[in-house]
């Protein structure tokens, strides 16, 4: 038999040797200082959200930025990775059936390039038909006529 001496010292080698796992506290003694977390995605341990569920594990964190899933059309993680984060609480038949424009854009656009997740509200939330209409209009006029489908 081992001893509990050489079963807790591998143990602690498999630990270290791995990847850094993050916990909601971790993430939020920096991030909580950057600003509040607000809105239904920042009710962290609610409803099964944690920043890891939807960022993805630490692995590095903060000194490899890229480490994480980041959201937006400014970042580096590809649309369809933002968007797979999203789609594991938010099915794809629900989007579809509450407005059209998500099943159209789903495979091109980031989910967070309309939608805001940290905010008290999301601005989206509250538009009127033809809010909504004007920004259809204010990105489809920005782009080329190629890119319009």
């Amino acid at each position: 038999m081992m001893s509990r001496t050489l079963i807790f010292g591998l143990l602690a080698v498999v630990g270290l040797s791995g990847p850094a796992f993050a916990s909601d506290d971790a993430c939020m003694r920096c991030h909580k200082r950057n600003g509040t977390m607000e809105g239904l995605h920042g009710q962290i341990g609610s409803d099964g959200l944690s920043c890891v569920r939807c960022h993805g594990e630490q692995d590095g964190h903060p000194r490899n930025k890229e480490a994480l899933v980041y959201f937006g059309e400014e970042t580096k993680t590809p649309v369809a990775e933002q968007n797979a984060s999203c789609v594991r609480c938010h099915s794809a038949t629900k989007l579809r059936d509450a407005d059209w424009t998500h099943d159209v854009h789903q495979a091109k656009l980031a989910c967070a390039a309309c939608h805001q997740l940290h905010p008290a509200t999301d601005p989206m939330q509250g538009l009127s038909e033809r809010a909504r209409t004007q920004t259809c209009v204010e990105c489809h006029s920005n782009m080329n006529p190629v890119e319009v489908e």
